[in-house]
């Protein structure tokens, strides 16, 4: 949790307005929709899970980084391990040319994570989600007169200049014992699906964080 924290709260802008051409996620995510466990409790839905794929831009002195998040989610049941992305480039603000983006997309599209890119940081994750908030605490951002902030049906791309004041992340993860249960049923996806929805919410532990964007203008 404080790792993710520490990689949102350092999120930078691409210092790059001539969007059209050079265009580069500042912060951009998705949550694919196999990957929504929902909790029910006496037949009664109480909480959705989701599994955000994160990527976000990153200035450090002279140092641009493309820094990501995403969960193996093999075979599409739900609950899976953390992998954290990072690559880098020097001097020259980034666009197509030096580019931090693509083996990120290669990376959550394949569902293989290059270890020349990812690393491996947690097992056994069933929730992982963001949600940006304004300067004013409104979470819509979607203005078709502004291009530097794109709406994508389960989530947004900030480009350009445009970053979100803060963020609220939220992380869920099984305890020990529940993700051995569930890998157990690997081998049964319905059987798997049906525990991780009436049986993991009491064997789960769910964490959530208001992040400041230190970047982002006031």
């Amino acid at each position: 949790m404080d790792m993710i924290a520490s990689d949102l709260r350092q999120m930078s802008d691409a210092q790059n307005t001539n969007f059209f051409n050079e265009h580069v996620f500042n912060l951009w995510w998705d949550a694919p929709a196999v990957s929504n466990i929902v909790n029910y409790q006496d037949g009664v839905a109480f909480r959705t899970n989701s599994l955000n794929n994160i990527f976000m831009l990153v200035h450090t002195n002279t140092t641009w980084v493309g820094v990501g998040y995403a969960v193996s989610n093999y075979p599409g049941i739900g609950v899976g391990a953390l992998y954290r992305y990072e690559t880098n480039w020097n001097y020259l603000p980034p666009g197509f040319t030096n580019d931090l983006w693509s083996h990120f997309d290669k990376g959550i599209v394949s569902q293989i994570y290059d270890t020349n890119y990812w690393h491996r940081v947690a097992d056994g994750v069933i929730d992982l989600r963001i949600t940006p908030f304004d300067q004013f605490g409104n979470t819509n951002f979607y203005n078709p007169l502004n291009p530097a902030i794109s709406y994508y049906p389960v989530g947004y791309a900030f480009w350009s200049n445009a970053l979100p004041n803060s963020v609220e992340l939220e992380f869920g993860i099984l305890e020990p014992e529940a993700l051995v249960q569930a890998r157990g049923l690997a081998g049964n996806p319905i059987a798997l699906n049906n525990y991780l929805s009436t049986n993991s919410a009491p064997k789960m532990e769910v964490f959530r964080q208001r992040i400041t964007i230190a970047s982002a203008a006031r």
